[in-house]
């Protein structure tokens, strides 16, 4: 099982990613607790969120993904799913808070999206993010004992052999451009990362970890130095390709013989000229199709416009609701200025 959270804003974004189909199989609203609008995700996240106003934070949700290992998401009931989240709360101190639950179901494997309001309005204030991926790792072994789940290992008896190998690659190469090619070839496909940690290495087993750590004696900034040219897939892609055969992921090495040459002296192979590549276009285009003049085009063309003018008549009322509850969260405000000014008589 893994379970990755973090702390962050904008519920109106975050409900568009939850209920957008994508690459998902399936989404399904599983639950809403606690919010003025239980049939509504978007609106319930807005009320979630906006709630950040009324302290000096900027995130005001935790959201939240658990993921069982592949087959085990099968076994596993609503009632299940709920024991996890409750589980996962009380690790991060989010008891009782607003809950929103929703699955997402990928090319056969059920994952659930988990997401907590974090202003108390008891206390009027942050509950704190702080340790957050220790009560994560503790949540997750409390989830394998109880579902009676496969443990997840706690070291990588390959951490090892990877150092050694990425490091004595790293000393060997020049480039940036060949130092990720040689490791492709020997399993390992370098990625971008986020914020502190650039760079990523995911192995064969489509595990990511962080590049500079794997790296002895070399420093973050030596690492984005070599690599800043570099065009890298995601930490998601490179995971992705990794379950992959090594050899798709490896270019040809005469591909790049061909990259350090000067530009008349490459093969046409790689590099076709004007006319070919003028001929290639003229094959690849199609006719248009004609424009269909059958009545029931043009009543499906009209229902697609209707179908436009209330999605935008749906997007005004929320426009409005967003309204009433920035006029709750002031009221909410006052309150609890007039309140702290009580306690500091």
């Amino acid at each position: 099982m893994v379970i990755r959270g973090k702390t962050r804003g904008n519920g109106a974004q975050l409900a568009g990613y939850l209920l957008k189909q994508a690459d998902n199989d399936n989404v399904r609203v599983f639950e809403i607790r606690g919010t003025s609008d239980p049939m509504d995700l978007k609106a319930s996240l807005l009320e979630m969120s906006l709630t950040a106003e009324l302290t000096n934070s900027e995130k005001g949700l935790y959201h939240a993904q658990i993921n069982p290992a592949y087959g085990e998401d099968k076994a596993m009931q609503p009632q299940d799913w709920i024991k996890a989240a409750d589980i996962l709360e009380e690790k991060l101190q989010l008891k009782d808070q607003k809950r929103v639950i929703v699955f997402h179901e990928k090319k056969g494997r059920t994952h659930a999206h988990v997401v907590w309001e974090r202003y108390d309005h008891e206390k009027g204030i942050m509950i704190s993010d702080s340790f957050s991926r220790l009560a994560q790792d503790q949540a997750r072994k409390e989830m394998e004992l109880v579902f009676q789940q496969t443990k997840t290992p706690e070291r990588n008896a390959d951490r090892k052999e990877m150092k050694a190998v990425l490091t004595d690659l790293w000393t060997k190469t020049v480039s940036g451009k060949d130092f990720v090619f040689q490791s492709l070839q020997k399993g390992y496909a370098i990625a971008r990362g986020e914020f502190r940690r650039p760079f990523m290495v995911v192995d064969e087993k489509g595990r990511s970890f962080d590049l500079t750590r794997q790296l002895t004696g070399v420093k973050t900034k030596e690492v984005k130095e070599r690599l800043k040219a570099e065009k890298l897939p995601s930490e998601k892609e490179a995971i992705l390709m990794n379950r992959k055969p090594v050899k798709q992921l490896v270019q040809k090495p005469e591909k790049i013989e061909q990259d350090n040459q000067p530009k008349d002296q490459r093969q046409s192979k790689y590099y076709p000229d004007k006319e070919t590549r003028k001929k290639a276009r003229l094959e690849n285009n199609q006719p248009q199709p004609p424009i269909p003049t059958t009545p029931g085009y043009w009543v499906r063309a009209y229902e697609e416009q209707v179908a436009t003018a209330l999605q935008q008549k749906q997007e005004t009322e929320l426009e409005r609701e967003v309204r009433r509850l920035r006029e709750q969260l002031e009221q909410q405000r006052a309150l609890h200025k007039e309140h702290q000014q009580e306690r500091n008589r």
